[in-house]
């Protein structure tokens, strides 16, 4: 096996490249996020209207473990692309493409099993596409510019999701279909003005066959994960991310509270819970521009994170016991921001601390895969904690792991005084 130079031979100038990254991060978030919390549902209504509920959780659960698969071995490969297009540019343009096809096989297909297939196909190109975004700030970014292009690229992530929904509003009268096809569109669209803008030459090769064959097993299961005594930093930062996505999850129970803590009535749980969704985007979008602009202009980083850490838990244990809706209008309000602080700086932080600039998106797709195995370890647990102890048991311990992830962030070294020079 053979393995690829650290730095590209061509870098885009950072304004250019920033718009690159949100044109192509857009497209992705759009085309992966609105079905899973839309069109999917409306998908099963169309062909199993009695078994919407059940179809749904087995295709999203089989989506999740294969998100978690994508985003590594998706990373990995790209790492290990030598084309003249780019080895991020290529799995940017391609991995939209087939998710495109694949999205637009979902809203075509007949059964169950064939919109199963066909999401998960589309989650592994679009996934190993997003990786390949993601690894463009250790390529090209300067580390005094990381926290402002993680900041703004972190905003692109919800504001996709409100621009999403108000498109589907808008179209309620087109088909499903329509609907896949559309954001199957916006996805290609998204991901050619991305390489356009993008600039990216071939990485050179190197040849290591002697050296594969010399390993040891123990290297290479170290290959597979940075061996956390060599690469600590790395490790630390994988566990900071897990326990503030395990905190910002609480928010998957978001409409049963409602319902079951506050007695709101099902016709107006949906209206209700918009309004909390666009009072946490709005804090979240301000925290997370602001956030990526104040670490870099103080250059900073461990701070921000921590401090947005503790924001998420603030905003959980506001949950756990609130005695009224505006409380749960001001907790999540502080979630929200705490979040997008977090989100700001924490890829600028990876950045950093990866081990190995030769394998920065496969170790990308490492924390990756630590910020989406919450969203169904929280789901798994929750109902063991919610009959325990209720929902303040429930938002409780996962304020705690808001508390533990700022805790997690001491041992990882701050910004060095080269890098602020």
């Amino acid at each position: 096996m053979s393995d690829l130079a650290t730095k590209p031979l061509v870098k885009t100038p950072f304004g250019r490249l920033l718009a690159g990254m949100v044109f192509g991060g857009f497209g992705l978030y759009i085309a992966t996020i609105i079905p899973l919390i839309l069109l999917l549902m409306f998908k099963f209504l169309e062909i199993d209207p009695a078994n919407v509920t059940t179809d749904f959780s087995f295709t999203s659960g089989i989506g999740g473990v294969i998100t978690i698969l994508a985003s590594y071995f998706g990373g990995a490969i790209s790492d290990r692309t030598s084309w003249s297009f780019g080895r991020r540019r290529t799995w940017i343009l391609l991995g939209s493409i087939v998710g495109a096809i694949s999205l637009v096989g979902v809203g075509m297909a007949k059964t169950v099993f064939m919109v199963t297939v066909w999401w998960c196909l589309a989650l592994v190109f679009y996934y190993t596409a997003l990786s390949a975004i993601s690894a463009l700030v250790p390529d090209q970014v300067d580390e005094r510019k990381r926290g402002t292009a993680s900041g703004v690229f972190g905003f692109f992530n919800p504001l996709s999701i409100v621009v999403g929904m108000g498109l589907m509003s808008q179209l309620n009268s087109y088909s499903v279909q329509d609907k896949f096809n559309l954001l199957a569109l916006i996805s290609v669209v998204c991901a050619i003005i991305s390489c356009v803008l993008i600039k990216e030459g071939a990485v050179k090769r190197y040849d290591t066959k002697a050296a594969d064959k010399q390993m040891t097993f123990s290297e290479w299961i170290w290959r597979i994960y940075p061996n956390p005594f060599q690469y600590p930093a790395f490790s630390w930062g994988v566990l900071t991310r897990f326990l503030v996505c395990v905190a910002f999850a609480s928010q998957v129970y978001g409409s049963l509270y409602l319902m079951q803590h506050f007695h709101i009535p099902q016709d107006q749980v949906a209206g209700l819970a918009a309004l909390t969704a666009l009072v946490q985007t709005i804090a979240l979008a301000l925290s997370s521009i602001v956030g990526g602009m104040l670490s870099d202009k103080f250059r900073k980083q461990k701070p921000f994170v921590s401090l947005a850490a503790i924001f998420v838990a603030i905003g959980v244990f506001m949950m756990a016991f609130a005695p009224s809706l505006t409380y749960v209008f001001i907790g999540t309000g502080i979630l929200g921001f705490g979040y997008g602080m977090y989100i700001a700086v924490d890829i600028a932080l990876i950045a950093r601390i990866l081990p190995n600039q030769k394998d920065a998106a496969k170790d990308f797709g490492i924390m990756a895969v630590a910020g989406q195995v919450p969203s169904s370890l929280v789901p798994a647990v929750a109902p063991a904690l919610i009959g325990a102890g209720g929902f303040p048991l429930f938002y409780g311990v996962l304020a705690v792991a808001g508390i533990l992830s700022a805790a997690a962030v001491a041992p990882i070294p701050e910004m060095s005084s080269k890098s602020m020079e």
